[in-house]
């Protein structure tokens, strides 16, 4: 069970700022501690359980993960929104998976959250995030899966030079292995093969789009350097219609732009995440983490205006600290800073690559007592100060991606949130 839910203004003005993203791409890279309304309910029934005793013995298990947010990204609850209109409910997990019938094996069949760790405080699970549905198997440290996974929609010029955009359903084929390293460390290889068949109105129809395939490779490496610290790096490298990596997208939503005949030959992406979490003594927390992303499409020439730019890449950074001054009462400081690049169309005038730096600080209470960043749950009091560059005051004017908060309160060099917030999660 995962859940947040609270409130903040924008203390100049008094306006509510609740779920307004300060981030210049609208996401969580850069933080997260201003996110909107989220529940994450999740049901587990064990069919036959697992036997403490005897670990060999096979068991069965249905897993259910509902999701609640409200689309317009403000409050969740009926009494500040309309809940009618504006509450959301989907599927996330629906599986059943069993183990043991043979010793050491898994296999699942379902929708599922098919992925490993996360940069907790950017929200982004990194390297192999690959939530899905279809089928997979586990036996020790090799992890197979075929899924079936509607991308992020293919962009392709038109005769006429005019983007026109289709979402289609691909196939992908995983392969990931886990190599132990000296018991408490590990090394994780990963391989993905993508396969998007012809777009047709029937079947055995003359093709609106082509066919089309992908590749990745990637490897992560983790440290565990005791006392609950350790640190991860990954690279992840793909290509064709899986070159996805911007803008915390998975491998599978295509960046960029086809080529003349609508294919992503030689589309290129690559991704390198370093995120470590370090436990300095009882009093003191440090978990930081760095982010670079590229993708470049398949078209050639220079960008028009109206249409998604060939090229983006995004670099952010971020650390948090937790300072226990009691076991109820944690400290939390956050800085960072993120910048990313697009191509600017054919004609419009440069405005350098936007950057912010943002900093947080939220005195939190903390019922369990515990002294962890991991301690949930938490009662936040937040504030948070925005500082654009020019380049990011002005994006919107040159064809780029503004910051959801610039374009609600106009171009602006600082930004300011308050608020308070409850997270949970057991």
């Amino acid at each position: 069970m995962y859940g947040r839910i609270g409130t903040a203004w924008n203390p100049q003005s008094g306006r509510f700022v609740h779920g307004l993203s300060m981030n210049l791409l609208g996401n969580t890279l850069g933080g997260r501690l201003e996110e909107g309304d989220y529940l994450e309910p999740t049901l587990k029934l064990n069919i036959v359980k697992p036997v403490a005793d005897d670990p060999t013995k096979p068991w069965f298990q249905l897993v259910l993960t509902p999701s609640m947010f409200p689309t317009n990204g403000s409050f969740i609850t009926a009494f500040s929104n309309n809940f009618t209109d504006k509450l959301r409910i989907e599927l996330f997990q629906a599986y059943l998976e069993t183990g043991n019938l043979v010793p050491d094996l898994r296999i699942w069949v379902g929708t599922r959250f098919y992925r490993s760790t996360d940069i907790h405080i950017a929200d982004y699970f990194f390297f192999n995030d690959l939530s899905a549905q279809g089928f997979g198997a586990k036996y020790k440290g090799l992890d197979l899966a075929v899924l079936m996974k509607t991308g992020g929609p293919l962009d392709v010029i038109n005769a006429d030079d005019s983007t026109s955009s289709i979402t289609r359903q691909r196939t992908v084929f995983v392969a990931q292995y886990v190599l132990p390293v000296q018991d408490k460390h590990s090394v994780t290889f990963m391989g993905q093969f993508h396969y998007l068949p012809a777009a047709r109105a029937t079947i055995g129809g003359e093709a609106a789009a082509p066919s089309d395939i992908g590749y990745v490779g990637g490897v992560k490496g983790r440290l565990d350097l005791g006392n609950g610290s350790f640190n991860e790096l990954a690279l992840r490298v793909g290509g064709g219609i899986a070159n996805g990596a911007f803008n915390k997208s998975g491998t599978w939503d295509t960046q960029g732009l086809a080529n003349e005949d609508g294919k992503f030959s030689g589309a290129l992406g690559f991704e390198a995440v370093d995120h470590f979490l370090f436990n300095v003594n009882p009093m003191f927390t440090l978990n930081a983490y760095a982010l670079f992303q590229s993708s470049k499409g398949a078209a050639d020439g220079p960008r028009l205006l109206g249409t998604a730019s060939n090229e983006s890449s995004v670099f952010a950074a971020g650390v948090r600290t937790f300072v226990y001054f009691t076991d109820h009462f944690h400290l939390i400081n956050e800085l960072s800073y993120q910048t990313f690049k697009q191509e600017i169309p054919e004609g419009v005038d440069d405005p350098g690559m936007p950057g912010e730096v943002k900093f947080s600080i939220a005195p939190t209470l903390v019922p369990s007592g515990e002294r962890s960043a991991w301690a949930r749950p938490h009662l936040r009091f937040i504030y948070t100060l925005a500082v654009y560059n020019e380049a990011a005051r002005n994006a919107g004017a040159a064809g780029l991606a503004v910051s959801p908060y610039i374009a609600t309160f106009g171009p602006r060099t600082f930004g300011h949130y308050l608020g308070a917030r409850a997270e949970w999660w057991f």
